[in-house]
């Protein structure tokens, strides 16, 4: 009977760490570009069961294998594209085609879909959390909101009528960089998540894409379904506390026989 600890506490363990995932999947259902993440699980190395007899014990018998252990799988990445929203935003971008955006964070180039960017506090296209917008030059110098794009990231200083170019300064319709975008052969062994929404290069580096289709003011949403994730989370949250239930029986009959003893 003291098999059961085994199944009962690994299906427990596993449970909560698929409601992890789950719950971070449902916490960035807002996250532009987000990429939702599904939690696998496998078995523990099988071994092989005997039937044996109650004073013969030489000839035992296999009746088949089973797994003591479920063990975690690990998580795999859903890289299916989101629906795209149009914002306004004078610095959202979305990529229609495939490829990630490029980022400086503190030295490290990480990617992302997310396009949400702001203007920090030196004039640079910035991923707030993250870092510095790449171009094709470097990170992206802007200066000032007064921007427009085209459709392959370049960005352009916005033409204001009756408006002058204060000396250092682009004029109006210079062209101010061109968001850098960069594609992978195989995302599930190139790309490794390090938080919401942004990759590490774990694998073969990517390759730049030439003209890359970004849509401007225009963002990418997530991909995660939330009914498919509350469902999800209904059924794991029952099988856990199921899993936990029985657990505390096996506990309390295990007790039970401790105390049995001869009279």
């Amino acid at each position: 009977m003291f098999q059961g600890y085994y199944n009962l506490t690994s299906a427990v363990l596993t449970h909560q760490r698929r409601l992890n995932v789950i719950s971070n999947n449902m916490v960035n259902v807002s996250t532009p570009g987000y990429r939702a993440d599904t939690y696998t699980e496998t078995t523990f190395d099988d071994e092989l069961v005997y039937r044996i007899g109650n004073t013969d014990k030489d000839n035992p018998t296999p009746i088949g294998q089973m797994s003591a252990i479920v063990a975690g799988g690990g998580k795999i990445t859903n890289y299916k594209p989101g629906t795209i929203t149009e914002t306004g935003g004078k610095f959202d971008f979305a990529l229609t085609g495939t490829g990630f955006f490029a980022v400086d964070q503190g030295g490290e180039t990480v990617y992302t879909r997310n396009g949400s960017f702001v203007l920090d506090e030196e004039g640079y296209l910035y991923l707030d959390g993250v870092g510095r917008v790449l171009g094709t030059q470097g990170p992206i110098y802007l200066g000032t909101d007064h921007i427009t794009a085209d459709s392959h990231g370049n960005i352009y200083k916005e033409s204001l009528e009756g408006a002058e170019s204060a000396e250092g300064m682009a004029a109006p319709g210079e062209l101010l960089g061109t968001l850098r975008v960069v594609d992978f052969g195989n995302y599930e062994t190139d790309l490794e998540k390090v938080t919401s929404g942004v990759m590490r290069v774990r694998g073969a580096g990517g390759q730049d894409v030439e003209n890359p289709e970004i849509m401007y003011q225009i963002l990418e949403d997530s991909n995660v379904d939330p009914i498919q994730e509350m469902t999800d989370m209904m059924s794991t949250q029952r099988a856990l506390q199921s899993a936990a239930q029985i657990l505390k029986m096996y506990d309390q009959l295990s007790a039970k026989i401790v105390q049995i003893g001869p009279t």
